[in-house]
């Protein structure tokens, strides 16, 4: 059709509203015969033609949300839609219109911007959600804004986690975190289970890399232990977990649980409303690699040669005062003193999962996970 006959249509049309004489299912039959013409035409000046911008604004806005929306938005570059366009990656019931809104969102100057937004929302199911999705669209802008996730330590662990697994659905994404872990970016925290999804890659030489940067860790008889997303999907016993945890697993000479307990580590009563099951199972298999603030180890050796190690409860110009690992304070005069220094590994023991079996070590995140707010 060409544009002369284009812009008869546009004046035919038009005069239904500038005389009163269309009604609302009128003007929308109209818009939608306006905006099929548009599609058929290669070289209407659209941003010239108020009529036809009007038609096709007040069109979108009834078609919001579907497919045809999409359509439309990405044929005629629409700017200005960036809100309409979260909204689909938030709300919308297909990961399908999910995907192309976040692909479309991200051809946008802005869009990186947007997303990244979403990203750090406080919401984390919608953070987690939006990198879930950003993980199947897998070009390289998702790619960016899944490594910027990953590396800001700000953002809780379960979204960084859902940042691993969507680039770990292919091989420039398994390689780009490769990468991180062998430039010693990748936080310590995600270690684990990066080193779990890339030992499952179909690339034998992505899981070679993978075993030497990322190890696993493994039971006291160096059985290897299932990565930490299998681990989490496993359900154990909360009986067996609790009698674990005040024994052999000695966690209550450490932490509190409804009382009960040594005050040294931090108070665990509401541990499963807190922490995601994966997030347990890294505490437990790496402690030193997300040392809470307030919990940091530190070491005071004294003048005579004695080191006394733990938590810092409190410092003065006269005196240090550390926490032990029996939940004892102990006080040292700063004329004592001879060096004091932070430790990177946590008063937390490692490889506390060699006390027990692997049976045991799902018992007692399933324990640990019954800690909730009553």
């Amino acid at each position: 059709m060409p544009s002369k006959t284009l812009m008869i249509l546009f004046v035919l049309l038009s005069s239904f509203y500038i005389s009163g004489n269309a009604d609302d299912a009128l003007r929308a039959r109209n818009d939608a015969i306006i905006v099929r013409a548009l599609e058929r035409i290669d070289d209407h000046d659209l941003e010239g033609d108020v009529h036809a911008m009007a038609a096709l604004n007040r069109h979108l806005d009834r078609v919001v949300g579907t497919q045809e929306y999409l359509t439309l938005v990405k044929k005629f570059k629409l700017a200005g839609r960036e809100d309409e366009l979260l909204g689909m990656i938030r709300k919308s019931n297909s990961d399908n219109l999910k995907t192309q809104a976040a692909e479309l969102l991200l051809s946008k100057p802005n869009g990186k911007t947007y997303l990244s937004n979403l990203l750090r929302s406080e919401d984390s199911v919608t953070a987690k959600n939006s990198c879930r999705i950003l993980g199947i669209l897998g070009n390289d802008a998702s790619r960016t804004l899944l490594l910027q996730t990953i590396t800001n330590t700000q953002i809780s662990f379960e979204v960084r986690q859902q940042a691993i697994v969507g680039l770990a659905k292919n091989g420039v994404g398994q390689n780009s975190v490769l990468k991180l872990a062998m430039e010693q970016t990748l936080p310590a925290d995600m270690r684990l289970l990066a080193g779990g999804m890339l030992a499952r890659s179909n690339d034998v030489k992505i899981q070679e890399r993978a075993k030497r940067l990322l190890p696993q860790p493994q039971m006291k008889d160096s059985a290897p232990l299932p990565p930490i997303d299998q681990l989490a999907s496993l359900k154990g016993n909360i009986g067996a977990g609790k009698e674990l945890f005040e024994g052999k697993a000695t966690c209550s000479n450490c932490h509190i649980v409804n009382q009960l307990g040594k005050n040294v580590g931090p108070d665990l009563s509401e541990i499963g409303s807190k922490l995601s099951r994966d997030a347990m199972y890294q505490a437990i298999l790496d402690p030193s690699a997300g040392i809470s603030q307030n919990y940091e180890n530190f070491s005071v050796r004294t003048l005579d040669g004695q080191v006394i190690s733990g938590l810092k409860v409190s410092e003065t110009d006269q005196v240090i005062v550390i926490r032990t690992a029996d939940a004892v304070d102990r006080r040292i005069p700063k004329t004592e003193v001879d060096v004091v220094k932070k430790s990177d590994k946590s008063i937390m023991p490692e490889n506390l999962h060699h006390s027990f079996d692997q049976k045991g070590l799902i018992d007692l995140v399933e324990y640990m996970t019954s800690l909730t707010k009553s």
